[in-house]
C-alpha cells in the first residue's frame, strides 16, 4: 500500500461510484480527504464510516456545475485540511443516445458536469494547488474519451475528450507551479452511472455490461492512489485501465 501520509486531497463525486472509491482508498494509504458531491446526507455518512476507522475526512456539499457552491467548497476543504495538494474530478454523468434520441437537455447536462464542472474545481483548487510545495489534478476520465465506442456513446465520448485535452494544457500551465496532471480512462465500472438513464431498455443493456465486464471502482481507485504516490519528477499522463473480461 502506497503511503500518502500528510497529503490534502479534495475528491468530487465522492458520494457514490468511483469517487467514492477513491475517497476510501486515499484515507486508507493515509491522506486526508475532503469529499464534495451534490448528496451532502451520503457525504455525511462516508465521512462518519472513515472517521470511525482513524481517517481524518470532511464533507464539503456542492454541485460541480454551480461555480459559486464549488468555490465555497474547495475553500472550506483547503480550510479545514489546512490547505489541498491534490484534486481528483471524479464527477460525471452519462447519458447514451444518439443525437435524435437525447435530449438538449441531457448533452447540456453532460458537458456541464463533465467539462464545466472539472473547470469549475479546478479554477477553484488553483490557489491552494499553487501554494502546496507539490501537488496533483487526477481527472477521472474514460476510455470513451480516446476513442469513441458507438454511437450512443458519442456525446459522452465528446465531453471526455474535452477533458482529455484540458488536461494536456492544464500540464503546461500548472507544472512550472510544480502540479502534475494525471488521466485515469478506465472502461467499463461496476457503478450507478447508467441507473438514471430514462429508456429501459438502454439503461438495462449498459448495467448488463458492467455487472458482466467492469471493473470494480476499487480497482480504479488503486490507480488513483498510484498517481498521487509517484515521486516527484515523475507525472503518470495518463493510465488506461480495463477488465480483462472487457
Amino acid at each position: 500500500m502506497a503511503d500518502l501520509s500528510g497529503r490534502r486531497v479534495l475528491v468530487t463525486g465522492a458520494s457514490s461510484g468511483i469517487g467514492r472509491a477513491v475517497a476510501v482508498a486515499l484515507a486508507e494509504a493515509g491522506a486526508v480527504v475532503a469529499l464534495l458531491a451534490r448528496r451532502g446526507q451520503e457525504l455525511d455518512a462516508l465521512v462518519g464510516e472513515l472517521r470511525a476507522v482513524g481517517a481524518r475526512a470532511v464533507a464539503t456539499p456542492a454541485d460541480v456545475t454551480d461555480v459559486d457552491e464549488v468555490q465555497a467548497a474547495v475553500a472550506l476543504a483547503a480550510d479545514e485540511l489546512d490547505g489541498l495538494d491534490g484534486v481528483v474530478a471524479a464527477a460525471g454523468v452519462v447519458r447514451p443516445g444518439g443525437l435524435a434520441e437525447v435530449t438538449p437537455e441531457d448533452w447540456r447536462l453532460t458537458f456541464d458536469v463533465n467539462v464545466v464542472g472539472f473547470l469549475n474545481t479546478c479554477h477553484a483548487a488553483l490557489g491552494p494547488l499553487r501554494a502546496a510545495e507539490s501537488a496533483d489534478v487526477v481527472a477521472i476520465s474514460s476510455m470513451s474519451g480516446r476513442r469513441r465506442a458507438s454511437v450512443a456513446m458519442g456525446i459522452y465520448s465528446a465531453s471526455k475528450h474535452a477533458v482529455h485535452v484540458l488536461c494536456d494544457s492544464l500540464r503546461d500551465e500548472l507544472g512550472p507551479d510544480g502540479v502534475r496532471v494525471t488521466i485515469v480512462s478506465p472502461g467499463y465500472v461496476r457503478t450507478p452511472i447508467f441507473d438514471e438513464v430514462a429508456d429501459d431498455e438502454l439503461r438495462a443493456r449498459y448495467q448488463d455490461a458492467l455487472a458482466a465486464k467492469g471493473l470494480d471502482p476499487e480497482a480504479v481507485a488503486a490507480q488513483v492512489v498510484h498517481a498521487l504516490a509517484q515521486p516527484p519528477g515523475v507525472d503518470l499522463l495518463e493510465i488506461a485501465v480495463v477488465s480483462t473480461e472487457q
